[in-house]
């Protein structure tokens, strides 16, 4: 590992430089929901990108553009490590809740403060400068690098999948990872193998041509009573969806997966307070509740409107109802066969004329814990932090990132981490990046790439 520490020593001699190039990028502005200074925030990455060696680009998309960036190493049998971030930003909004300017990159004792420190251009910037810090200490790259990195990932990505499909040879790679947020209230850096998936859906069903007066419910159907009865058979008390085949593509949890959960530290009292609750669904415990929220699928109502709800009295036969449902999916589940599934539900209890809007889709991702990828990973945490960092199998949230994209890839190795510090202010006022923290993160960075390209090396000499 001795060019590693000539690297390690890289990154500290060109610190300055690293915190300057990390203040340039949060100053510019690149709202995604607003189209404020995307494509300019695009450009100065490319600018960046290419004053390091990188071979970088604009790519359009259906919608606010990718930036892609390839840098390859001198080593011709080395392994390919894609790697995706995403450069947009929430708004700064409530803009009086700041004591710091939101895109000042104000450093006020070792912190510096604004949008996207930690979500996500600190994390995007430590690979930047993991190439640079390379460079300086005249080391080459232990492994190819990719650069895919997203302009709509606080909008929902809504044409990153697309982008994927389209350029899948483009993005080809032995493994995929990406950087965001930060650390849990531990301050152990979290690490995760697998995201959850969603679709996300609005069914609408229409009764008299307009609202009625309700006595003529004796004889005029209720479309919200037809809606409630619908989702009844849909899903019982017990929590299990009724769609047919709804259960059948999944996954087992592996008894790895089943042992990190037991070594997790979960705790259901801190989870209840945490939630606002005195027990879980069902009466799950312990790490069995760990357990039911990473690895079950579900079906949620995520809203219900029809009638009339306001002040006073009026007493109507609505003519209309509609409600939003989102099904949490689990690896190996295809949001678009559920999506059929729910149709031929619906059309098998008597609901042929229900509308169903489809409002979004993710695939679920997983990878196993015992590949060799899955231990560079941890193995770098703890080089870098020296403690042992936060697995989690999966997450119980949907996400088109690094784990997404692997799957998206062939189901190539893929894991996702974050390098940014504890409580470190998501999507709120006052977000901020600890100099040290992306210290760290740049040293994480080059210390993935190294072990990535030592395992490759050990897996072809055994072969």
């Amino acid at each position: 590992m001795s060019e590693l520490s000539e690297v390690r020593r890289a990154v500290d001699d060109g610190f300055e430089e690293s915190v300057a190039a990390l203040q340039r990028v949060v100053r510019q502005p690149s709202i995604s929901s607003q189209n404020i200074g995307v494509r300019e925030c695009a450009a100065l990455l490319v600018e960046m990108m290419t004053d390091i060696g990188i071979d970088a680009r604009v790519m359009e998309t259906e919608g606010l553009p990718v930036v892609y960036g390839e840098i390859r190493s001198a080593r011709a049998d080395a392994p390919t490590l894609v790697i995706y971030n995403h450069y947009d930003v929430q708004p700064a909004a409530p803009l009086d809740e700041w004591t710091h300017k939101p895109f000042g990159a104000e450093i006020v004792d070792g912190v510096m403060y604004g949008r996207g420190t930690t979500d996500a251009k600190g994390n995007l910037l430590c690979h930047l400068r993991a190439i640079a810090a390379f460079q300086q200490a005249g080391v080459e790259l232990p492994c190819h690098v990719k650069l895919l990195f997203d302009g709509e990932e606080e909008s929902g990505s809504p044409s990153l999948p697309a982008f994927v499909a389209a350029n899948t040879d483009l993005l080809a790679a032995d493994a995929a990872l990406s950087f965001d947020g930060g650390f849990g209230g531990s301050n152990r850096p979290r690490i995760s193998f697998g995201t959850s998936g969603l679709l996300f859906v609005e069914l609408r069903v229409r009764g008299a041509e307009r609202d009625l007066h309700s006595a003529r419910a004796r004889l005029v159907e209720n479309p919200a009573w037809r809606l409630v009865w619908a989702l009844n058979q849909l899903k019982g008390p017990d929590g299990r969806v009724m769609l047919d085949g709804f259960y059948d593509a999944i996954r087992p949890t592996t008894a790895l997966e089943r042992k990190t959960l037991e070594t997790s530290g979960w705790d259901d009292a801190a989870q209840q307070a945490d939630l606002g609750i005195g027990r879980f669904l069902g009466g799950v415990s312990g790490v069995d509740a760990y357990e039911q929220l990473l690895f079950t699928p579900t079906c949620n109502i995520a809203g219900f409107a029809t009638g009339w709800m306001g002040e006073g009295h009026k007493t109507v036969l609505p003519g209309r109802a509609a409600c939003r449902l989102d099904f949490r999916l689990v690896a190996n589940q295809d949001p678009d066969a559920i999506l059929a599934s729910l149709r031929l539900f619906l059309d098998a209890h008597g609901c042929e004329d229900f509308e169903i809007e489809s409002r979004g889709n993710i695939e679920p991702a997983r990878t196993a814990l015992d590949t060799p990828f899955a231990e560079v990973i941890v193995e770098a945490a703890r080089d870098v932090y020296g403690g042992e960092p936060d697995v989690q199998p999966t997450i119980d949230a949907s996400g088109q990132q690094g784990v997404w994209l692997g799957g998206l890839l062939g189901g190539i190795p893929a894991a996702g981490t974050g390098i940014g510090p504890p409580a470190w202010r998501g999507h709120a006022a006052d977000e901020f990046m600890t100099l040290e923290h992306y210290r760290n993160g740049i040293n994480y960075a080059a210390t993935i790439w190294t072990r990535f390209a030592a395992a490759h090396a050990a897996a072809r000499g055994q072969g």
